[in-house]
C-alpha cells in the first residue's frame, strides 16, 4: 500500500502549498478526559494480560506474544491521548482509541481464556480483534492524516469502511454468543469486501497525495513509512520482532500528525533502506563464505568462521557504497543526498588555485549535480561593480531565474542564480534543498573573491599614490629646488669672479643673494620634509604638536573679534605609536580641524586621543552646523567632500576605519580607528 505513496511523497514534483489544516471541531474537556481514561484503560488491560501469567506462575505470557495486541493497545493508547489534545488531529485520535481498546480487550480476554474456562473471555476473544483489524486496514487509509477522507464519493466510501467494520464485529459477536463458530477469514462476505475497501484506501492515499501539497505528502509518507515496517515485519520477521515493528505504526501516525517538518522523511528511509540492504547482503556474503569454507577446511573447523568474518570486513565498505548509490538512485535518480552534493562542492572549491577558480569550479559541480542548464554567482564589489562566475549561460532573470542570497556573518556576500531544467518554472523541493546546501559551500570562495577584489584595489590605490608622491617630489626637486640651488651656484660664481677682480661691493651684493637663494632652498627642503612627516612629530610628539597647531589656530581663549575657536586637545596616557599610525591621527585631525572652523563655523572643538584595545580612536567634536541633511546620507555611505575622501584613505591605508555622525543637539562628531601595530 505504501510504495507509491513513499514515491509520490519523495518525488517532490508538485509545487503547489500545503493545503490548509481542517478547522478543528470544538471538542469539551470533559470528551478528552474520557479519551485519555480509554486509553490508560486499554494500556492498563494489555498490562494486566501479561502480568496474569507472571504472577500466577502460567506458562501463556509467550504465547500472547505472538500477536502483535500486547504492543498494539499501549503504544495506540498512548499516541491517541497525545493526539487528542490537539485539535487538528481528534478525529484521528478517536480512531486509534477504537484500535488500542480492541487490541487491549483481545489479550486480556486471550489471558483470562487460557488462565482457566470461562465463557466470557472466550466469547470477547472470538470477536474483539476485528475493529483494532478493520480499522487499521480499511478505515484509518481513508482519514489520514486530519482524521478527515476526501470529498465527494470518498465520503461514501469510508462510510461503507465504517459499517464494515461495526457490522463485521456484531455479526460475529451475535453468532458466539448464540453457540456459532463464525471465522471471518473463512468465507468470503468477509474476505471479498474486506479486500475491496483495503484497496479502495489505498486508491483514497495516493488521490490524496497526489492532490495535496508537499507538507501533507510528508505526513503521509510518514504513516507510509510507519506501515511498511509493520508490513514487512510480519511477513518475514518472527513474532516478538513484529511486536516491536508495530511500534512504527503509532510512531509515524503522531510524527505525522505533530512533528513533520522537523523530521526529513527522504533522509528517514534513505538510511533504512541502505540498513537493511548492508544487514541482507553481510548475511548473504557471510553464509556463503561459510558453507564454501567449511566444505573446503571441514564444517567444525575454526577457520571457517574466520573466513567468513573476513570477507564481510573486505566487503562491507564498498558493499556500503554500492548500496548508498543504488538507493540514492531509487529516490532521487542519479543524484546523491545535500550532504554528498555539499561535500563535492566543498572538495572542488578546496582544489582550485585562487579564489575565482574555486567560485567557477563550485558552480560547475552544481550546475552537474542538480543539471542545470545555466548556474551564475554575482559577487557586488567594493568598487561598485560585478563580478559574475557563470557555468553555462550567465542566466537572467528574464528567463525564470531562481536568485539565493549567499550570506556570510550576516550579510549577502554574493547572489547566486540558477535556471531551472527544461519544461520548469522552479526547482523540485529536494532539488531546492540541495541547491541551499551547496550554496553555504560556494559562500567563503564568493566572500574571497570580493575580498581579492578590494585587495587588488587597494594595491592599486597604494601603487598609485606613491607614484604620485614620487611625481610630485621629482617636480619639486626639479622646478623648485634644483634651479634654486644652481641660480646659488652661479651667483656664488660670479661672486667669487667679482672679488678676483677687486669689486668688494658687487661681490658683497652677489653672496647676500646667494644666501638668500640657500635659504630659499632650506624653506623649501623644509617644506617637503614637512610633507613627510613633520619634526615636530618626533620632537614633540602627537599630543603636543596638535595642541602646537591648535594654540596657533585658536588658542584655548575665544577672541570674539576675529571669531577664532577655541580648540582644545585631551589625551590620556598613550603606548608609543608606529610612525605611519602618527602621521594618519595628525593629518585626519588637522582636515577635522579646519572643516570645523571653516565649514560648520565651530565655537569649540574638541580633540580626544585614546588607546582602545583594538587601536588609537581620535575624536574630533565640535559645536558647529552639523552635517546638512541633503548631504547626511552621502556623508554616512562614504561620500563627502575632498576632505572627508581624504582623511578615509589615510584610515583605510592603514587598516582603519573613519565615521562622520551628527551629534545632538548641533555639531559633528569625527571618529577615527587606526591599529596600533604596524602592518605588514
Amino acid at each position: 500500500m505504501t510504495g507509491p505513496i513513499l514515491s509520490l511523497a519523495m518525488s517532490g514534483a508538485a509545487t503547489a502549498e500545503d493545503r490548509p489544516v481542517p478547522r478543528p471541531e470544538r471538542t469539551s474537556r470533559a470528551a478528552v478526559v474520557a479519551a485519555r481514561l480509554v486509553a490508560v484503560l486499554a494500556a492498563v488491560a494489555a498490562a494486566a494480560a501479561v502480568a496474569l501469567p507472571l504472577a500466577t506462575g502460567g506458562g501463556w505470557a509467550a504465547d500472547l506474544f505472538r500477536t502483535p495486541e500486547p504492543v498494539v493497545a499501549p503504544s495506540f493508547a498512548a499516541a491517541a491521548a497525545v493526539l487528542v489534545g490537539m485539535p487538528a488531529a481528534r478525529r484521528l485520535a478517536w480512531l486509534l482509541l477504537v484500535v488500542a481498546a480492541s487490541a487491549g480487550a483481545y489479550v486480556l480476554a486471550s489471558s483470562i481464556a487460557a488462565a482457566g474456562p470461562s465463557s466470557l473471555a472466550d466469547w470477547a476473544r472470538s470477536w474483539t480483534w476485528i475493529p483494532g483489524l478493520l480499522v487499521t486496514t480499511a478505515v484509518l487509509p481513508h482519514v489520514v492524516p486530519y482524521g478527515r477522507p476526501l470529498p465527494g464519493v470518498w465520503r461514501a466510501v469510508a462510510a461503507a469502511a465504517a459499517a464494515f467494520t461495526v457490522l463485521s464485529t456484531a455479526v460475529t459477536a451475535v453468532a458466539a454468543a448464540a453457540g456459532i463458530r463464525f471465522q471471518p477469514f473463512s468465507t468470503p462476505l468477509f474476505t471479498v469486501p474486506l479486500l475491496v475497501l483495503v484497496l479502495a484506501g489505498v486508491v483514497s492515499v495516493v488521490v490524496r497525495v497526489r492532490r495535496g501539497g508537499p507538507g501533507e505528502r510528508r505526513q503521509l509518507a510518514w504513516v507510509g513509512y510507519g506501515l511498511v515496517i509493520a508490513v514487512v515485519a510480519t511477513f518475514t520477521a518472527p513474532p516478538w520482532a513484529v511486536a516491536i515493528a508495530v511500534l512504527a505504526v503509532p510512531l509515524g501516525l503522531a510524527v505525522a500528525a505533530t512533528r513533520y517538518r522537523l523530521y526529513d522523511i527522504d533522509l528517514v528511509v534513505d538510511r533504512t533502506l541502505v540498513g537493511l540492504a548492508l544487514l541482507a547482503g553481510s548475511a548473504l556474503v557471510y553464509a556463503a563464505v561459510t558453507g564454501w569454507a567449511g566444505a573446503l577446511f571441514g564444517a567444525s573447523s575454526p577457520v571457517a568462521g574466520f573466513v567468513a568474518a573476513f570477507s564481510v570486513a573486505l566487503v562491507f565498505h564498498p558493499l556500503h557504497l554500492a548500496v548508498r548509490r543504488a538507493v540514492a538512485r531509487l529516490f532521487r535518480g542519479r543524484r546523491p543526498d545535500p550532504a554528498e552534493l555539499r561535500q563535492r562542492v566543498s572538495r572542488a572549491v578546496a582544489d582550485a588555485g585562487s579564489p575565482s577558480e574555486a567560485l567557477s569550479a563550485g558552480a560547475a559541480e552544481v550546475a552537474r549535480a542538480l543539471a542545470l542548464p545555466a548556474v551564475a554567482v554575482e559577487v557586488p564589489l567594493p568598487d561598485g561593480g560585478t563580478a559574475t562566475v557563470s557555468a553555462g549561460r550567465t542566466p537572467d532573470a528574464a528567463d525564470g531565474a531562481i536568485e539565493l542570497p549567499l550570506r556570510l556573518h550576516g550579510e549577502a556576500v554574493a547572489r547566486l542564480r540558477v535556471l531551472p531544467p527544461r519544461g520548469r518554472d522552479v526547482l523540485p523541493p529536494p532539488d531546492r534543498r540541495a541547491l541551499e546546501e551547496m550554496a553555504e559551500a560556494l559562500t567563503a570562495p564568493a566572500y574571497a573573491v570580493r575580498l581579492a577584489s578590494a585587495l587588488d584595489a587597494s594595491r592599486t590605490e597604494l601603487l598609485t599614490a606613491r607614484e604620485d608622491e614620487r611625481r610630485r617630489l621629482r617636480r619639486d626637486l626639479h622646478d623648485g629646488l634644483g634651479p634654486q640651488l644652481a641660480a646659488a651656484v652661479m651667483t656664488l660664481d660670479t661672486a667669487a669672479s667679482a672679488l678676483g677682480r677687486g669689486d668688494i661691493e658687487r661681490a658683497d651684493r652677489l653672496v647676500t643673494a646667494g644666501r638668500n637663494d640657500v635659504g630659499e632652498a632650506v624653506r623649501d627642503v623644509r617644506q617637503l620634509v614637512e610633507g613627510l612627516r613633520p619634526p615636530s612629530l618626533d620632537d614633540l610628539g602627537l599630543v603636543e604638536t596638535l595642541r602646537a597647531g591648535a594654540a596657533a589656530l585658536g588658542g584655548r581663549e575665544r577672541d570674539p573679534d576675529e571669531r577664532r575657536p577655541q580648540i582644545t586637545v585631551e589625551a590620556g596616557a598613550l603606548p608609543p605609536l608606529p610612525a605611519a599610525t602618527e602621521v594618519a591621527a595628525l593629518r585626519i585631525a588637522q582636515e577635522a580641524i579646519l572643516n570645523a572652523v571653516r565649514h560648520a563655523e565651530a565655537s569649540r572643538i574638541r580633540v580626544v586621543l585614546h588607546a582602545a584595545p583594538d587601536g588609537l580612536e581620535l575624536d574630533v567634536l565640535d559645536d558647529g552646523r552639523g552635517i546638512p541633511s541633503d548631504a547626511g546620507r552621502e556623508v554616512r555611505s562614504g561620500g563627502g567632500g575632498v576632505g572627508l575622501g581624504s582623511m578615509r584613505e589615510r584610515a583605510a591605508e592603514l587598516g582603519g576605519s573613519l565615521s562622520v555622525t551628527a551629534l545632538d543637539p548641533a555639531g559633528t562628531r569625527v571618529h577615527a580607528l587606526l591599529p596600533l601595530e604596524e602592518s605588514r
